[in-house]
């Protein structure tokens, strides 16, 4: 081996020697390193173990509690007993009209303003208001369904809206000559027999109406719509002639929380005796079943005035609660025909023409009152002529004109 090589191999194996030695070198110190920086996390972790038990948690909890005493108290809504009382005002109405009228009352009173609207063809027409400077003003409202407005959308949907007048522009442009400043508004639909028939309307002047003060009034909808399907079958018995909203003065204290069940009960139980079942297209809510409609039935061939009759002989308690029910009937089924036609009452009184300017509703009526009521009931009374005269008429039968 020449003098080059030699002393170029011995170069190279001390070379691998020195780096042989530096590694077993690093990785002692990587290995003390490490063990360094596991004594200093546990000591680290001793040091954040005794800071947790020095926080002093009453304090935090004293603090805590300032905080929430500064807070304003938070409005959850109206509670069950204002629910409870509601619900008997509604139940105290006789009549659709009344029930209608005592939902938009007790709507008010959760609320700052409310307004009934009766779905009618296309239509959404004002009916009854509380809470406006000019609630007269309700009845002059006609508002198209097509149009873009919180009643479409209730239309559309069937379910209860509850939002911001600046959200719907169309609303706040119907509404307009009603006044005020609506901010928050509620829209409900009120469904009979699975057909809109009508849409509360409410707002305020706060940003939003209360989830609970919504949750409220929908269920003050809701009862109302029972309440109606029951008056249909088996209406209260009453001394006013369940009429306009100005004309109601339903008395006091007559109804107690559960008359709606024990209406519903004496239905059941009456059926075979009374009035028979109702079918869907004659059933007492038919004037008031929202868009969609059936057309009218043909008008029956007019039918001279019944003469009077004779006292009928006494009867069992099972036909005087017959002849009951068929008065009850007449009266919801000719307030029903007053309740959307009230203009025309009134014009009719005036010119002695009720009957020819109603004269589709009145025969509409008459045939349900035919399909509803027993024969041997229906022809030795004039049950439904007295309701004709009494709430169209005013107890003036000129006023009916040629029948």
């Amino acid at each position: 081996m020449s003098l080059q090589d030699e002393l170029k191999a011995r170069a190279l194996a001390l070379v691998s020697q020195q780096m042989a030695n530096w590694v077993v070198e690093i990785q002692r110190n990587i290995a003390t390193h490490q063990a360094d920086l596991v004594r200093s996390l546990d000591v680290l972790q001793e040091t954040v173990a005794r800071y947790d038990e020095r926080i002093d948690e009453a304090a935090i909890g004293r603090a805590m509690d300032e905080v929430v005493a500064q807070q304003p108290p938070v409005n959850n809504g109206p509670g069950s007993e204002q629910l409870r009382a509601s619900l008997l005002e509604i139940d105290k109405g006789s009549s659709l009209s009344e029930v209608l009228t005592h939902l938009v009352t007790q709507s008010a009173s959760q609320i700052e303003r409310a307004a009934m609207f009766i779905v009618k063809g296309q239509s959404a027409i004002g009916w009854y208001g509380r809470g406006f400077d000019q609630p007269e003003l309700i009845k002059q409202l006609n508002i198209a369904l097509n149009a873009d407005t919180v009643f479409r959308i209730v239309q559309n949907s069937r379910h209860a809206l509850r939002g911001h007048i600046t959200h719907s522009p169309g609303t706040a442009q119907a509404l307009a000559r009603l006044g005020g400043n609506p901010q928050g508004l509620l829209a409900v639909p009120l469904i009979l027999r699975d057909k809109l028939s009508a849409i509360l309307y409410c707002d305020s002047q706060e940003e939003e109406v209360s989830a609970g003060t919504a949750a409220l009034i929908e269920i003050l909808v809701l009862y109302a719509a029972k309440t109606i399907d029951v008056l249909s079958l088996a209406p209260k018995p009453t001394t006013g002639s369940g009429t306009a909203p100005s004309m109601v003065a339903p008395a006091p204290g007559r109804i107690t929380s559960g008359s709606t069940i024990e209406r519903a009960a004496a239905i059941r139980a009456a059926a075979p005796a009374a009035v028979a079942p109702p079918e869907d297209e004659s059933s007492a809510t038919m004037m008031f079943r929202g868009a969609g409609g059936a057309a009218r039935p043909a008008a029956a061939a007019p039918a001279p005035a019944p003469a009077p009759r004779a006292a009928a002989p006494p009867v069992s308690p099972e036909e005087q609660k017959a002849h009951e029910d068929a008065k009850r009937f007449a009266r919801l089924v000719v307030s029903e025909i007053k309740l959307y036609n009230e203009q025309k009452v009134l014009d009719g009184r005036r010119q002695k023409n009720i009957y020819e300017a109603l004269k589709d509703d009145v025969e509409r009526g008459r045939q349900m009152y035919s399909d509803r009521v027993p024969a041997q009931i229906r022809d030795n009374t004039n049950y439904f002529y007295d309701e004709l005269v009494r709430i169209l008429a005013g107890g003036d039968a000129s006023a009916l004109g040629p029948i």
